[in-house]
């Protein structure tokens, strides 16, 4: 009895704890919603290995270090307050469990990662323990950066580097692998040449490390690496790649910088942009998905990179995410270069692409966003959460729009589905409701010119013919008894 009576002052707590918690809506249209979280204002985002991952997992980076589970439609399904010290650092969640790494603080002088710890605690940030994974005596060297990265087994690689330094010198760069119980499986040590790195998991045997000294291909290269051994079995040269993300057995997206020149008179200008490579890792071949210039009023893209400082993004570390490798998912800034002057940020958007490099659309977003990161949903939506100076706000983005619409004279849900998407000559028009009367469909190509207009008749497969139009991405519009509901539709040849 006396058990039971404890587990439910825990569950009445928690319970207690979670209704606490509110969302603020800021910002609703057919394609995307705002919601604002006011308990924190910086997170980490979680990477989630298991079933319950349709939505993200955050831990915040505020006193409470506090952890967060959202889910696909922004409901908050799970926030507890913890206080774990700020040197620890979650990263992974696994068998329902977290795993952190855990170092010591900077004491004021030259700081380096003397020691490091794997910590694990359960959902509700109870400590289940604390591993010693390095030791400052393990070596003479001073550890300055570091990254983890959890294989499908659910072993952990951790790698270590030296110092970023800029020079063409080789530095120690060390890989740490350990299971979920903080003992130590493997480590290497190799010296190479780094400034800037990022790894992923790639299949069974290898996982991948992308290490960059300049933006020259000479420095640049793609390592594959033993999960077992650590040994390096392979490797591509000449390309900066970073936000990696497998897509399947031998494509691998990441974002690239490079230069871009500009002639004004006698005069060459050249400035730093980023862009989005597909990479044939059997063919060690790689391929930009599109110069993504003039989307918008006669933008330049550019994404999450190190080096632009007015707009800084270098803490994206899941820029590109999908549940469908025919909608993959990645987030953007754009910008109007004035070459000598400074440049004019145009807005953010959203770029959906296919495993075969075509783009599907561009999305500006309504509202600027600097996001940390990003994560498809299975309902082909995206959630991008993004740190403000008074919360973390979180941004839902649905490109066929939100598939159902309130009556707000009848309080009906209405449900309208426009198929199939991709479309070839016709498109069908369902709506699901009680009380249609009538209806009318708009069909608008990108640059919002209204190029087709059809009355809607019947509720079900109201068909309309589109094989006159050229291919590409439309948006839509669905007027229903007075009310509209929007979407976007790709014609294809």
């Amino acid at each position: 009895m006396r058990k039971f009576i404890i587990s439910f002052l825990f569950f009445f707590i928690g319970v207690f704890n979670l209704n606490a918690q509110t969302f603020d809506s800021v910002f609703q249209d057919n394609y995307s919603k705002v919601l604002k979280f006011d308990s924190c204002k910086y997170y980490v985002y979680l990477e989630n290995k298991d079933n319950d991952n349709d939505g993200i997992w955050l831990s915040t980076l505020d006193s409470n270090r506090a952890i967060i589970h959202i889910d696909k439609d922004l409901n908050l399904v799970h926030y507890t307050n913890t206080s774990d010290g700020n040197a620890l650092y979650r990263l992974f969640k696994a068998n329902n469990k977290l795993y952190s790494i855990r170092t010591n603080f900077y004491d004021g002088t030259e700081f380096y990662y003397k020691y490091m710890d794997l910590v694990c605690h359960d959902t509700l940030g109870n400590l289940l323990f604390s591993q010693r994974i390095k030791n400052e005596n393990d070596d003479t060297i001073k550890w300055k950066n570091w990254d983890a990265i959890m294989l499908d087994n659910t072993d952990i690689i951790i790698t270590l580097i030296d110092n970023y330094v800029n020079s063409v010198n080789e530095m120690p760069i060390r890989f740490i692998r350990v299971d979920t119980s903080g003992n130590v499986l493997a480590n290497k040590t190799y010296s190479k040449s780094i400034r800037f790195m990022d790894m992923i998991p790639f299949n069974n045997d290898h996982f991948l490390i992308s290490t960059t000294k300049y933006i020259m291909d000479s420095y640049n290269t793609l390592y594959f690496i033993n999960n077992n051994t650590l040994e390096i079995e392979d490797s591509i040269n000449g390309r900066d790649a970073y936000n990696m993300r497998k897509i399947n057995d031998s494509i691998v997206a990441f974002n690239n910088t490079e230069y871009r020149t500009f002639n004004v008179g006698s005069s060459e200008y050249y400035e730093l942009y980023t862009y989005l490579y597909l990479m044939n890792t059997k063919a060690k071949y790689s391929y930009s998905i599109e110069d993504i210039s003039n989307p918008f009023s006669d933008s330049i893209f550019y994404g999450a990179n190190y080096y632009n400082t007015s707009y800084n993004m270098s803490a994206i570390k899941n820029n590109i995410d999908f549940t469908n490798t025919d909608s993959i998912y990645s987030f953007f800034t754009f910008s109007k270069k004035w070459l000598e002057n400074s440049d004019q940020i145009l807005g953010t958007g959203i770029i959906n692409f296919n495993s075969q490099g075509n783009v599907n659309y561009f999305y500006k977003t309504p509202i600027d966003i600097s996001a940390m990161t990003l994560k498809a949903t299975s309902d082909g939506g995206l959630i991008i959460p993004y740190s403000g100076n008074t919360g973390v706000y979180f941004y839902k983005f649905m490109p066929n729009g939100y598939n159902s619409i309130l009556n707000i004279e009848t309080k009906e849900k209405v449900n309208i589905n426009v198929y199939p998407n991709p479309a070839k000559d016709y498109i069908l028009v369902d709506i699901d409701t009680k009380n249609f009367k009538k209806g009318e469909l708009e069909l608008i190509d990108m640059q919002g010119k209204l190029v087709k207009k059809e009355k809607l008749k019947t509720q079900k497969e109201n068909r309309i013919d589109v094989s006159s139009l050229e291919a590409g991405t439309y948006s839509y519009n669905v007027s229903l008894n007075g009310i509209s509901f929007g979407g976007m539709i790709i014609i294809v040849k």
